[in-house]
């Protein structure tokens, strides 16, 4: 019984390695597919990740490692476009001058995050024009040369040893993962552009930036970006 334990423990694990890194077919607005719209200059706003620890007592959240693994999503998210011929500007955040400039970040992320709720429930809708924050993206200063705003976010767990010995043990997929969203905003009407998802069966706390470019990289392969201005 025993042995049979430790085989069907060994052929999960297997299984995981061999899945480790998981990607959708990003969700691509019609007016991409129509060559409609010009896509090659970019605002990233920070991203925003909540990251928690699974062990013996249940969850535990708030930890450290959200800021650094949202630093580094924000930074691979940032060189990965660029090597795709996509124009970024400056972090619009660190540039802020005043209060009035960050509370102008906030009030975005926050509309952002209120679309989202729907956005992650029905992606598909992307395509037709679904989803908006409206054209009050417009008033946003930083997006002003911009062609589109991008959103990230990011949720992650990281499973204690024995919590994952007990996961595997019960024949269930270990609790250790992280799940990453990229949006693409048009940055004069609000219009959701792209809606890509991601996610690693793997700790994002060590080898971060190497795990996060393979992720974004296999998310992102189907993306055409940068998009030129359409002929007239």
């Amino acid at each position: 019984m025993k042995r049979a334990v430790l085989l069907a423990i060994a052929a999960l694990a297997c299984g995981l390695g061999a899945r480790e890194a998981w990607g959708e077919a990003p969700h691509l607005n019609q007016k991409i597919a129509d060559k409609k719209i010009s896509i090659r200059k970019a605002v990233l706003l920070p991203a925003q990740v909540s990251f928690t620890k699974v062990g013996g007592k249940g969850y535990e959240g708030g930890l450290p490692a959200a800021d650094q693994i949202a630093a580094v999503l924000y930074s691979t998210v940032s060189k990965e476009l660029s090597l795709r011929g996509m124009e970024l500007s400056a972090n619009p955040l660190e540039q802020a001058k005043d209060d009035a400039a960050k509370y102008s970040v906030a009030d975005l992320q926050a509309r952002y995050d209120t679309v989202a709720v729907q956005l992650e429930r029905k992606p598909k809708r992307v395509a037709r024009g679904g989803f908006t924050l409206g054209d009050r993206v417009a008033e946003f200063e930083p997006g002003a040369a911009a062609d589109v705003l991008v959103f990230l976010r990011g949720s992650g767990q990281l499973a204690t040893p024995a919590r994952t010995v007990i996961a595997l043990a019960s024949m269930r997929f270990p609790e250790t993962k992280f799940r990453g969203e990229v949006t693409f905003v048009d940055a004069k009407t609000g219009e959701v552009l792209m809606f890509v998802r991601f996610t690693r069966f793997r700790d994002m706390t060590t080898k971060t930036d190497e795990r996060f470019t393979q992720s974004l990289r296999l998310a992102l392969h189907d993306v055409p970006l940068p998009l030129p201005p359409p002929k007239n």
